[in-house]
């Protein structure tokens, strides 16, 4: 029994559209999947505007560009324990100052508390949320409290979670998905630009296509090849066919983990905030006085499981570490979190017998700590 930490659900549908846009000749950037991806993302959503890219950071970058754009922004505050391309996408074009805050050990995303603070020391700065492993931050609330201040949406992990009763990246400025292998819907890689601002829209689908204006390979921004391909949409459409499927076999995976590891003073899981749905991308637990993970690692694989670690804080990244564009004073609790937490499997077609087998594993792993001690 080998149980991988993730796989992609992928329906014959899915390998059909992908057979049809193949022998339809339209496999790049253009082709009828594409702006089928579009309506479907629009109208499951609810926002005005989607714009269909190449992989999830080419959507942050996107988030990058219209923020620095629109606003004129060179400061955005960042969580300090996601995945690097949250950051990386904000250092591409050296425009931004990134101020980075602290986690919070029980949501194991921004440390509220300290939000406010930085966000009140830096009332020119924009705010950059990541849903961290698909746990939702009540973006309304904080756009309430803070009325003045810009927030984008790294949505690439929330995907399909809610905030007070809305699907998250759809209540901020601009906000990106990413449809990788791993993510709930996939398309292979794959990724969306969100957002419900027109001229934010425009310039963004300009920069996306090569700076592209109206006349033919005549250019007015300096651009990228962002854009997906209509084999991807094809994918894309069967997963979003079935997208209710996938959700029920994901809420009942997380549903049996929740039963066994919540309210428990030895392992802890996120705590969810109030008004908010998670999205049930992958199931993480922190378990108390875990010394590395790679000691977690090395159980877990000789069971035949596969995990995988809560991200890095910023200063282990050495590209990041005593980089003079990032400002980071205190990074403890994203510390203890990269020791403590890890990923368990989650993906769709995991079976009753292999859930059983990892919380086993994971509650006599604890137990082996306790004799240790």
């Amino acid at each position: 029994m080998n149980i991988p930490v993730y796989k992609p659900f992928l329906t014959k549908n899915s390998l059909k559209y992908a057979y049809d846009a193949i022998n339809s000749t339209w496999i790049s950037s253009h082709g009828k999947y594409i702006s089928i991806v579009e309506e479907k993302l629009q109208e499951l959503l609810n926002i005005k505007y989607v714009l269909p890219v190449n992989n999830g950071t080419s959507a942050c970058h996107l988030l990058a560009k219209c923020l620095s754009k629109k606003y004129n922004k060179s400061k955005i505050i960042v969580p300090n324990n996601v995945y690097v391309a949250a950051w990386n996408a904000f250092l591409f074009d050296n425009n931004y100052d990134l101020i980075s805050v602290d986690c919070d050990l029980n949501t194991w995303n921004y440390d509220l508390e300290k939000l406010e603070k930085t966000i009140l020391h830096n009332p020119d700065a924009a705010v950059l949320i990541v849903h961290n492993i698909g746990n939702i931050i009540n973006v309304p609330q904080l756009k309430n409290k803070y009325p003045n201040t810009i927030f984008v949406e790294d949505n690439c992990e929330g995907f399909l979670g809610k905030y007070d009763g809305l699907y998250s990246g759809t209540a901020s400025y601009a906000s990106s998905i990413s449809f990788f292998g791993n993510k709930t819907l996939t398309s292979g890689e794959g990724g969306a630009f969100l957002t419900n601002d027109e001229e934010t829209y425009l310039f963004a689908k300009c920069i996306q296509g090569q700076g592209q204006s109206s006349k033919r390979f005549v250019h007015n921004e300096l651009g990228y090849n962002y854009r997906m391909t209509n084999i991807q949409a094809a994918i894309l459409c069967g997963q979003l066919e079935v997208m209710s499927d996938i959700i029920e076999m994901k809420n009942d995976i997380f549903t049996k983990y929740r039963n066994v590891f919540d309210n428990r003073d030895d392992v802890k899981i996120q705590l969810i905030e109030n008004g908010t749905e998670h999205s049930n991308w992958m199931f993480g637990i922190r378990i108390i006085g875990n010394p590395v993970y790679e000691q977690a690692e090395v159980y877990f694989n000789a069971h035949n499981i596969e995990i995988r670690p809560m991200f890095y804080s910023i200063n282990e990244h050495a590209h990041l570490k005593n980089n003079p564009l990032i400002k980071c004073e205190n990074d403890t609790n994203a510390i203890l979190l990269n020791k403590e937490c890890f990923i368990l499997p989650s993906y769709p077609e995991l079976k009753n017998i292999e859930v059983k087998h990892i919380i086993k594993t994971a509650n006599n792993y604890v137990k082996s700590l306790l004799k240790k001690s």
